[in-house]
C-alpha cells in the first residue's frame, strides 16, 4: 500500500462545552485516513475493532471503497467514547461501556507492530502513528521502517501524553524517531512552555524537525527546512464540528510531505481537508473524483497566491 494511516477506531458521543451532545458519530483514526483520501485512494487504514464493526462503519467504507483488509477485530466491541470538549478546544475522552471495558481490553486496542507489517513495502511512502508514547509499536518501528525503507513516518502527538510532563523527554525521543509530527496550539504551549503563538513556532523551528503547527480556526503552519509556511483555514462559513479535523489535516500533510510537495502546497491541501471535513458532524460522508479535482484547483490558486503575497512582502 502506498499510504498507512495506524490508529484506533472509535464511535463518539461529543460533549461540547456548552453542552450540547451529539451521539454515535464514527471517529478515531478513520479521520486521517480521510485527510490522506482526500489526494490519494490508495491509503490502507490499520486498526483494531471489535465484531460490531460492519454495524457502523460498513457503510462508509463502501461508500468510499476503503479496504478492510487493515481492520483487525480482536476487541468483544467496538470502542465507543464519550468525547468532552473544554472550552479551549482541546478535549478528553473516556469509554462508555466504563473503566472495567478500558482497563481489560485498552491494551489490546493497542495498534502492534505485526499488525502493520503485512501492508508495509517498499512502495509505501507514508505511513501515519496515532500512538502514545509508552505503546508498543514504537519499541518495533525499526522493523516498520526496514519493511517499508522509502515510507515517510508522521506522528500526531498524543495530547494526554503532552499534559504528563514525566513524558516530556520521552515525546522528544519519538519526535526524534520520526519524518514528521503535528501539534496543536495548546498542546504546543503546554509541551514547549510557552505563552503564545509566535513562542511556540519559534520553538517548533528551533527543534529543527518538520512539522506540520496547527493553530485552530486561524489555519496551520507547514514547518519545514528552517522556514514556517502559514495558510489560513478556508470555508469556515460552512464549518459545523471541529471534531477530527486535526486528524484530516494531519493526514493530509503526510500525503503531501511524503509526495515531496512545496510545504506551502501541503498545508494549504492540510486545510482543505480539514475544511471538509468540518461541514457535518462526522467525517465528510464520500469522496469522489471531481471532489479531489476541485481541491487541487483550489490548492494550485491559493499556492500561486500565498507566493505572490510572500514575493509582494519581501
Amino acid at each position: 500500500m502506498t499510504y498507512l494511516i495506524t490508529g484506533c477506531t472509535h464511535i463518539n458521543d461529543l460533549v461540547y462545552a456548552d453542552g450540547h451532545t451529539v451521539v454515535a458519530q464514527l471517529g478515531g483514526s478513520l479521520y486521517a485516513v480521510n485527510g490522506c483520501k482526500t489526494y490519494c485512494d490508495d491509503v490502507l487504514f490499520v486498526t483494531t475493532a471489535g465484531p460490531d464493526f460492519t454495524d457502523y462503519f460498513a457503510d462508509y467504507y463502501a461508500a468510499n471503497q476503503l479496504s478492510t483488509a487493515g481492520v483487525h477485530q480482536v476487541l468483544p466491541r467496538t470502542q465507543y467514547n464519550l468525547l468532552s470538549y473544554q472550552s479551549d478546544g482541546r478535549w478528553h475522552e473516556h469509554s462508555k461501556y466504563g473503566a472495567d471495558f478500558a482497563a481489560q481490553w485498552g491494551a489490546t486496542a493497542l495498534i502492534q507492530a505485526a499488525q502493520v507489517l503485512p501492508f508495509a513495502s517498499t512502495q509505501t511512502r507514508g505511513i501515519y502513528l496515532e500512538s502514545g508514547v509508552t505503546e508498543p509499536i514504537w519499541a518495533d518501528l525499526g522493523a516498520i521502517r526496514a519493511a517499508a525503507p522509502h515510507a515517510k513516518i508522521m506522528w500526531e502527538v498524543a495530547g494526554w501524553d503532552i499534559d504528563d510532563p514525566a513524558l516530556h523527554d520521552t515525546i522528544a525521543a519519538c519526535i526524534d524517531q520520526v519524518d514528521i509530527y503535528s501539534i496543536n496550539l495548546p498542546e504546543s504551549m503546554a509541551y514547549f512552555g510557552t505563552v503564545s503563538e509566535a513562542e511556540s513556532l519559534a520553538a517548533i523551528l528551533a527543534l529543527g524537525k518538520p512539522c506540520l503547527f496547527r493553530v485552530g480556526t486561524k489555519g496551520a503552519y507547514m514547518v519545514q527546512a528552517g522556514q514556517a509556511y502559514f495558510a489560513p483555514s478556508y470555508d469556515l462559513d460552512q464549518s459545523i464540528d471541529p471534531t477530527g479535523c486535526g486528524n484530516c489535516a494531519t493526514g493530509a500533510a503526510l500525503y503531501g510531505y511524503a509526495e515531496g510537495l512545496h510545504p506551502w502546497r501541503t498545508v494549504v491541501l492540510a486545510n482543505l481537508a480539514a475544511a471538509l471535513n468540518a461541514r457535518q458532524y462526522g467525517p465528510y460522508p464520500v469522496y469522489t473524483p471531481s471532489l479531489r479535482a476541485e481541491l487541487l484547483r483550489r490548492a494550485d490558486n491559493e499556492w500561486m497566491r500565498l507566493t505572490k503575497e510572500s514575493n509582494d512582502v519581501s
